[in-house]
């Protein structure tokens, strides 16, 4: 049995977004794990902590990004 899928269509320039967000998501899981650092204002700590913690048991993007960003680079050569 394969698990179910979901097709996304994007703009290239709505790819480029969500790329730009999940990257911002990587720094900050990078930076919390580097020295602990959580946002400060009220409630988003916790909430963070919640995302982190569901991010430790979630499936790899790896692949997925990794073809997002090839389709990018693709759309930047395809350019007149």
């Amino acid at each position: 049995m394969t698990e179910p899928t979901f097709s996304l269509v994007l703009t290239a320039a709505q790819a480029h977004q969500l790329f730009r967000l999940v990257g911002i998501g990587e720094l900050a899981l990078t930076e919390h794990y580097r020295n602990g650092w959580l946002p400060t204002g009220h409630g988003d700590a916790p909430l963070t902590q919640r995302w982190i913690n569901a991010m430790k048991d979630a499936p790899s993007l790896e692949r997925p990004l990794g073809q997002l960003r090839e389709w990018l680079r693709q759309q930047e050569k395809a350019k007149p």
